[in-house]
Parts: structure tokens; C-alpha cells; sequence
């Protein structure tokens, strides 16, 4: 009886993956730190500068990560 073969998954996709996720919540705790400790203060432009950075973590990080090497 044939065993059914399984796929190998890289060590280059999964740690690419991993990477990935990693900058997407690095960006979303930056966006969120920079909403909190920001609230109500007059330095609205400090506010919007550090949300940018934020987003320009999250974007690569959602980059990397849009496929999951271990499912499937």
C-alpha cells in the first residue's frame, strides 16, 4: 500500500511567511500605539507621521505573508 506523499515545504517560504506576518503586526501595534498615546493632543502631524510608518511596516509584511506555505 502506497503512502500519500507529502508535500515539502521550504525552509526559505515558511520563514519568509513568518517574517511577513511579524511586520504586519509590528505595523498594527505602531498604528495603534501611535492612536493611543497621540489622542487628544494638538500634534496631529506627529500622530499621522508615526500611523506612516505603521502602514509602510504592514505593507511588506502583508506582502510576504498573502500564502501560507503549511496550509494546503
Amino acid at each position: 500500500m502506497k503512502r500519500p506523499r507529502r508535500s515539502r515545504v521550504s525552509t526559505l517560504a515558511v520563514a519568509r511567511y513568518y517574517v511577513g506576518r511579524f511586520l504586519q503586526v509590528l505595523g498594527l501595534v505602531t498604528t495603534l500605539f501611535a492612536a493611543t498615546a497621540f489622542f487628544g493632543t494638538p500634534s496631529t502631524i506627529a500622530m499621522l507621521r508615526m500611523m506612516l510608518i505603521g502602514v509602510l511596516f504592514f505593507i511588506p509584511g502583508w506582502l510576504l505573508a498573502r500564502k501560507d506555505p503549511n496550509a494546503g
